[in-house]
């Protein structure tokens, strides 16, 4: 799935490497958008998402 215009990430460099929480709710609902409008791969990729743990549930175990 290609980006369009209005969704190209933007580039980073030096500490700002990370995504905002903001960011990862756009890309979230975006998903849920995709999913809703009848997109497979959308809708793959909410499962995954839902079915792996938290990072911090991840590293502490």
């Amino acid at each position: 799935m290609a980006f369009t215009e209005s969704q190209q990430p933007t580039k980073r460099r030096g500490r700002a490497k990370d995504v905002t929480k903001h960011e990862v709710e756009a890309a979230r609902n975006r998903l849920r958008d995709a999913a809703a409008a009848g997109d497979v791969q959308a809708c793959a990729a909410l499962i995954a998402l839902a079915e792996s743990k938290p990072l911090h549930q991840a590293a502490a175990a």
